[in-house]
């Protein structure tokens, strides 16, 4: 959208008036430039970018990545630790008169009652450390399915952006057929406006060489170049919508697209060729690949967790209460104050096997499954080639006929006019070749834009030619 500028007239004193002779006028403010027009390229890009579809992909991908992550760190010692405080602690004291023969093991009289005499407070510490050191392929075969998880994740990231490029793509070429579209109905209506106002005073000369009946064909002429005229523009203004949301323009943003006629259609190109191409690159069939390798790893995942786990395990407990005597000596038991470490090496193993082994089944039987994917994503490419070379074809071949015909249906047109201008002519031959011509032309323009949404699928169904 261009700009506007906007001219404000300022009354001001003579004063003012005077002193801006003095002093030069400031420059006025520069206006915004107009954005550059978009090419394909860009908008698909941007489409690529913004596109809500490719958002999500990604988003898919860094998880895959942050699961892949989790696993390889499997080997970090796993700390756990436990700390709390309690309160009000019990006196447990020792009787300390050294006359008393059994002072180390009696207590003060307070010591037998909990709410008696000084009250405390405890505290409790416990931490242990769990180091695997051998998982009999668990970690192998995590790590594995992990990695294919990545990769199927990025293969449907690609997906998402061939989507995006083709969704593109169709509604760029949406919009330049509209705009071809209009042009030509521009030039139809020109002629035959020209024709009507010719029509209009032979009428009024009481011409033989037309009639009212003819004049009336004319208008019903106009009316259906005016109903082609307002469907090319819902079709530009459609385009223009599409173009919007994918590439993630704003509502009120300005952008603009360049203007293209639509190209020809290339030679179709070899299927054996494209076939190899699309089964080597397609986003799906990839993802169904790293789908197969991926089970295959949890395969051996459920079938390693039959096993043991062998790990290194470390612990220690720290337990201080405020209101109770330690005993130094190894003989006596108390659990208010208590100082201990170990480290030993552990074999874990459950022994739920009849669970295990069920997991296994489902395991196998999802093997199975993402097998039988793989094969139907193959076949799934080789319809889409074999349809967007079809479609390519057809497009081609109406390209070559319609455009014969719009220049045989614009040849009769002119001639039909020059002849209705001197006189020899009637005005239904000039309006019958001139819908003939705006018809094959109109189909010529849907044709070429077939060709280039035939051209789009083909590259799409081959994972990008």
């Amino acid at each position: 959208m261009r700009p506007a500028g906007t001219a404000f007239l300022l009354c001001v004193p003579a004063l003012a008036f005077a002193q801006s002779q003095r002093s030069p006028a400031p420059a006025p403010p520069p206006q915004s430039a107009k954005p550059a027009p978009l090419t394909l390229d860009q908008l698909q890009e941007l489409a690529r970018q913004n596109d809500p579809r490719t958002a999500m992909a990604r988003a898919q991908v860094d998880n895959a990545q942050g699961k892949r992550d989790e696993v390889f760190w499997a080997f970090f010692p796993n700390f756990e630790t436990r700390l709390g405080v309690a309160g009000p602690t019990p006196e447990a004291r020792f009787n300390k008169d050294p006359g008393h023969p059994t002072s180390i093991l009696d207590v003060t009289s307070g010591s037998r009652c909990w709410f008696c005499g000084d009250v405390g407070i405890g505290v409790g510490l416990t931490t242990t450390a769990v180091l695997p050191l051998y998982t009999f392929g668990k970690y192998s075969a995590g790590k594995t399915a992990a990695g294919h998880l990545v990769g199927a994740s990025s293969a449907l990231l690609q997906r998402a952006y061939d989507q995006a490029t083709f969704d593109v793509t169709r509604a760029y070429w949406g919009y330049q057929t509209a705009r071809g579209a209009h042009d030509t109905v521009v030039q139809v209506r020109a002629r035959l406006s020209e024709a009507k106002q010719r029509a209009q005073r032979l009428l009024k000369e009481e011409s033989e060489q037309i009639s009212k009946s003819d004049v009336m064909k004319l208008d019903y002429l106009s009316e259906e170049i005016e109903a082609r005229t307002a469907e090319a523009e819902k079709n530009a203004k459609l385009a223009l919508t599409g173009i919007r949301l994918l590439i993630g323009k704003g509502p009120d943003e300005p952008f603009d697209i360049v203007q293209q006629d639509l190209p020809q259609p290339g030679p179709q190109p070899d299927e054996n060729e494209l076939l190899r191409r699309a089964l080597e690159r397609r986003p799906e069939a990839r993802a169904a690949a790293e789908q197969v390798a991926g089970r295959k790893a949890l395969v051996d995942l459920e079938r390693a967790k039959l096993y043991p786990d062998l790990a290194l395990v470390a612990g220690g407990t720290f337990n201080y209460t405020s209101s109770a005597d330690h005993p130094d000596t190894p003989f006596a038991y108390n659990p208010y104050n208590q100082r201990s470490a170990y480290a030993a090496l552990a074999l874990q193993i459950t022994f739920d096997i009849p669970q295990k082994m069920a997991r296994l089944r489902q395991a196998e039987a999802e093997l199975r499954d993402a097998a039988a994917q793989q094969r139907g994503a193959e076949q799934l490419v080789r319809l889409e080639v074999r349809q967007a070379l079809g479609d390519l074809e057809e497009a081609r071949q109406r390209v070559l006929r319609y455009t014969n015909e719009s220049n045989i249906g614009k040849q009769l047109a002119v001639q039909a006019g020059l002849a209705f201008d001197s006189g020899l002519g009637e005005a239904r031959e000039l309006m019958e070749d001139m819908l003939l011509w705006a018809r094959a032309d109109g189909e010529k323009f849907k044709a070429l834009f077939d060709a280039q949404i035939a051209w789009a699928a083909l590259q799409k169904a081959t994972g990008g030619l």
